[in-house]
């Protein structure tokens, strides 16, 4: 697990509500805390959606919505004069971009053995955070899959200008 301080909070919440620079990652959970507190399930229903999508979706492995279908609803509700008490948004590595990851590193980790790669952001007290999570269904004491999902985030915070300190 790696910790990481944002210290441009403006300039990372524009990147995460209006640019596309998180449109990888889908969303796990949010909520956001202003006048109300304000939750989103981000799991996908899917008795919604007409057979074809439902299916494509399916097939794509994708349970989760993509934070670029919700990333609006999100920044209607943190918009405004003052900022939110709070939020935590849950990010999950879409499984295609899991794919792209050299997560082949850790030998007695089969790739199929790696069910979700997190990334947890936290705004509380003007301050942000992230964190990164790893859920394996297999039991291993080698961490190397940890250890290439944190250096992807940070290489990824890196490629898109984000100012953090490793905590």
């Amino acid at each position: 697990m790696l910790a990481l301080k944002i210290n441009t909070t403006k300039a990372f919440m524009h990147k995460l509500l209006i640019g596309d620079t998180f449109h990888i990652f889908s969303l796990a959970e949010a909520s956001i805390t202003t006048f109300n507190q304000f939750h989103i399930d981000g799991k996908l229903h899917m008795d919604f959606f007409d057979t074809d999508t439902a299916q494509q979706l399916s097939e794509n492995g994708d349970i989760y919505s993509s934070w670029k279908d919700v990333k609006s609803y999100c920044y209607s509700i943190i918009r405004g004069k003052l900022p939110p008490l709070q939020f935590k948004f849950v990010m999950r590595l879409s499984p295609q971009q899991m794919m792209l990851l050299p997560l082949s590193e850790a030998p007695s980790v089969p790739a199929d053995g790696i069910s979700d790669l997190f990334l947890n952001i936290q705004y509380k007290n003007h301050e942000l955070f992230c964190t990164t999570g790893t859920f394996s269904r297999l039991f291993t004491l080698d961490k190397t899959f940890e250890t290439t999902w944190d250096n992807a985030v940070m290489n990824f915070f890196r490629g898109h200008q984000i100012d953090f300190t490793i905590l």
